[in-house]
């Protein structure tokens, strides 16, 4: 399936709006223990798992999916079209709370400053952090520790950070409620557990995928 310009520059505008409406607030806690996060695995049919991850004890406490088809194919910079409707059923079907949502995806580090943490998180009004393996847009400056901002326009839009064990960066951006500052804080203080619960999103949404055939 192909996007002709028309949609695509639609799509542009529909992100536009959504940079303006989206919160950076303050998470307003010095610490976060449930996290939950959520990553999509497309076969005939696409599987979103949301997999909630309790930092103090290291343990999963709840895991919901959703099947559905996606409606959009991938392109660049428009995953909310394929992704956001697939990830925000799975976590409706959560009962646990939450202090912070996990997307595989950008969140304001974005060519609009609207990536998919950011639509996610603005649809479900709860703080949401996007964490990606590639960077999509800006430059990285200095690393400082197992941090550097991520530069766009000569503003900071999020931060990359090197995982100590493996040596592999990942690109982190708000969402939606909440801040740069709180990013790098979350990030600092407890990234083995966001990286733990994104790859227990993804394996769970693989595994369910399986279990489905």
């Amino acid at each position: 399936m192909e996007v002709d310009k028309a949609t695509l520059s639609l799509l542009d505008r529909i992100q536009e709006i959504v940079a303006k409406a989206h919160k950076l607030e303050n998470l307003g806690k010095d610490q976060i223990n449930n996290v939950c996060a959520v990553d999509v695995s497309y076969d005939k049919k696409a599987v979103a798992a949301a997999v909630i991850w309790r930092c103090s004890e290291k343990k999963v406490i709840e895991v919901a999916k959703y099947v559905g088809k996606p409606f959009f194919p991938y392109v660049s910079g428009y995953l909310f079209m394929r992704e956001a409707p697939l990830v925000i059923s799975a976590f409706k079907a959560l009962k646990e709370k939450i202090d912070l949502l996990l997307v595989d995806g950008h969140g304001i580090a974005h060519p609009r400053r609207a990536g998919l943490a950011v639509f996610v998180g603005l649809a479900l009004e709860i703080p949401t952090l996007g964490i990606a393996k590639s960077l999509l847009v800006g430059k990285i400056g200095s690393f400082e520790g197992i941090i550097a901002p991520i530069l766009l326009n000569n503003s900071v839009v999020g931060i990359a950070f090197r995982v100590p064990e493996t040596g592999k960066i990942y690109f982190a951006s708000p969402g939606h409620k909440l801040t740069v500052e709180d990013s790098i804080n979350v990030v600092k203080h407890e990234y083995r557990n966001l990286i733990k619960a994104l790859e227990l999103a993804h394996r769970s949404s693989k595994s369910l995928q399986k279990e489905g055939k």
